[in-house]
């Protein structure tokens, strides 16, 4: 109010409390004091044109029929000056406190209507929902009329901010009656109560109020507040889960834990759609690398009689690195995530989702591979893509698991020499696909995908005779080349009985020197060196001579038929004629022979 203005004091004189300034056009303005003095002053700018600006008028009136203010707790609430009974109470970090009806533990006197603003934290660093529960004694005489449950007296309940955009005819419940509402929760920071009282001398009611920590993540925190979460496979199959008010960034100095407990016969998958945590060194954002704010992901183990579990790190994750698909043991119990941020810098966090399914002992691809020097392993329908059709199996999502198994006092020599899995390690992590290697069991694994290995990380050698690798992929995977890998058992002792590789100086079976199958690592052919090689039979050209030979035969054969057929009718040609005068010859010497006379004409 720049110009003229009316201000209104609760009390004697200006130094008392100010209610309020005003100035425009209202109508129906309504002020109460607090006790009995109310002090009002009205300015105006000094002009010299006239003005059509028309004042105010205002009625005043004495009573002591106004609701008397002691029914608010002044402890943590307070009245909000210039209305006649409304309140507002203000967290204080998780508090909690009671409200009352007007004039309680009497009855409510008629005609009245007061208001409780009950408003929660929301800064940056907190966001707090408000917890509502009815008390016994709730009673709000009403009168039942058509389709409306409160047609006289009656509480409304706003859980959305409605008050916001003074849309008080919208509550989301308005209670009446003897029966004891149930209890309600905020879907924000803010709840408010409007009471009226009606034409008809009340009853009473009361409630308590706390307000929570509001992480809007999906599910029910623990009783105690704090940011813990368990999803169980027997309440719901599959969903979602994120930090702290994703997609807003999470609070500092949090810790929040994700527990996922399957049924005894599951599993529990994860796969992480967005993921984005403070870390000060970018091209670092896996492992112990990760200082400041992170995620780790656990398998969890619970021993039969027992109800302490055991947990097995499975990766520590910041920045904008996300985890890989991750699928719990066959012998866990399901899968814990555990976010811990510190009191700088915040993100947006990250959004997973969850999904319980059968334990599948047949695998579509994966082995168990012991007593054998060396082998070969691959990503389904290599060298095509990863994501080709598969009968056998249902959805985009598939995992494969190769445990491999060398003789005692050897390890394993793991070379990944063909490599692209949809990722990038470095930039956005591996949410669609992941390799993990497991050089050590009782470790946590190397996570690897993107375009291509370096040559250390292509090299990977177990600690012991034990090596594990895992193939897993999330629904959303799009497919890509996919992966070749050789395995080979080398000796672990600086005396080599065997070969010895010219360049690694790893130490193989001589067994496997000249079998076709670079066994000594990256850039080490010694194993195939001056092989001597069976010649190559083409079978192509084999069979082209044979068909060669065979139609230079038929030929050859037809020719000399053909000659013969050729030469015997020319001779039976010759032979005709003579052949029939021999006859006629043959005849007169017969006729001859059988007359010694000469016939007589």
């Amino acid at each position: 109010c720049p110009f003229d203005q009316v201000k209104i004091y609760d009390g004697l004189s200006q130094v008392d409390p100010l209610i309020g300034t005003y100035c425009g056009q209202q109508r129906n303005l309504v002020i109460f004091s607090t006790s009995n003095t109310l002090f009002l002053t009205f300015t105006t700018l000094d002009r010299k044109a006239d003005t059509q600006n028309r004042g105010f008028q205002g009625i005043y009136n004495f009573s002591e029929s106004y609701v008397n203010l002691e029914f608010i707790n002044t402890e943590d609430s307070q009245h909000i000056r210039g209305t006649e009974c409304d309140q507002r109470i203000l967290s204080t970090k998780e508090s909690n406190g009671t409200v009352y009806s007007p004039n309680y533990p009497f009855p409510y006197l008629p005609n009245i209507v007061c208001r409780y603003f009950i408003y929660g934290l929301q800064d940056a660093q907190n966001l707090e929902r408000v917890r509502l529960k009815f008390l016994d004694g709730f009673e709000i005489p009403a009168e039942p009329r058509g389709d409306k449950n409160c047609s006289d007296g009656y509480l409304r309940i706003y859980l959305k901010g409605q008050e916001m955009e003074n849309a008080y005819d919208s509550p989301d419940h308005e209670v009446c009656g003897k029966t004891r509402p149930l209890p309600v929760v905020s879907a924000g920071p803010r709840l408010v109560m409007v009471f009226s009282s009606g034409k008809y001398q009340g009853g009473r009611f009361k409630a308590n109020y706390k307000f929570e920590t509001e992480y809007k993540i999906p599910g029910t925190p623990s009783p105690d507040g704090k940011c813990i979460f368990t999803y169980y496979s027997s309440s719901r199959k599959e969903g979602y889960f994120n930090s702290p008010r994703h997609p807003a960034n999470y609070p500092s100095n949090t810790t929040c834990e994700f527990t996922f407990v399957a049924n005894p016969d599951e599993q529990v998958r994860l796969a992480f759609s967005t993921f984005e945590l403070r870390s000060d060194k970018n091209n670092l954002t896996y492992g112990n690398h990760c200082q400041e704010d992170w995620v780790e992901i656990y398998n969890l183990y619970r021993t039969e009689g027992s109800m302490v579990d055991r947990t097995r790190l499975n990766g520590r994750y910041c920045g904008q690195a996300a985890p890989g698909p991750i699928e719990s043991e066959m012998e866990a119990v399901g899968l814990k995530v555990i976010l811990r941020t510190d009191n700088e810098h915040v993100h947006s966090g990250f959004e997973a989702t969850y999904k319980f399914k059968k334990k599948d002992s047949k695998r579509g691809c994966g082995e168990n591979m012991t007593a054998e020097e060396y082998g070969i392993i691959h990503s389904p329908h290599w060298p095509n893509k990863y994501d080709g059709p598969d009968p056998d199996r249902t959805g985009g999502a598939f995992s494969c698991t190769w445990f491999i198994s060398v003789k005692k006092y050897h390890k394993i020599l793991l070379w990944l020499q063909s490599f692209s899995v949809e990722g990038n390690p470095a930039e956005r992590g591996c949410p669609a696909a992941v390799v993990r290697v497991w050089p050590d069991l009782d470790k946590v694994p190397i996570e690897l995908c993107g375009e291509g290995l370096s040559e250390d990380a292509a090299m990977i050698i177990s600690k012991s005779s034990l090596m594990r690798i895992a193939f897993l992929t999330a629904d959303k995977a799009v497919g890509a080349k996919g992966f070749e890998g050789i395995w080979t058992e080398i000796q672990d002792s600086p005396k080599c009985e065997q070969f010895l590789c010219s360049k690694s100086n790893f130490c193989i079976s001589k067994n496997l020197r000249c079998n076709g199958v670079p066994n000594c690592g990256y850039g080490d052919l010694s194993d195939e060196d001056n092989c001597l090689k069976a010649p190559v039979v083409n079978v192509l050209l084999l069979v082209g001579v044979g068909l060669g030979i065979s139609s230079v035969m038929v030929i050859v054969v037809c020719i000399w038929c053909h000659r013969k057929s050729v030469k015997q009718r020319q001779m039976r040609a010759m032979s005709m004629p003579v052949h029939v005068c021999e006859r006629g010859a043959r005849f007169a010497s017969v006729d001859s022979v059988g007359h010694s006379e000469p016939a007589t004409i």
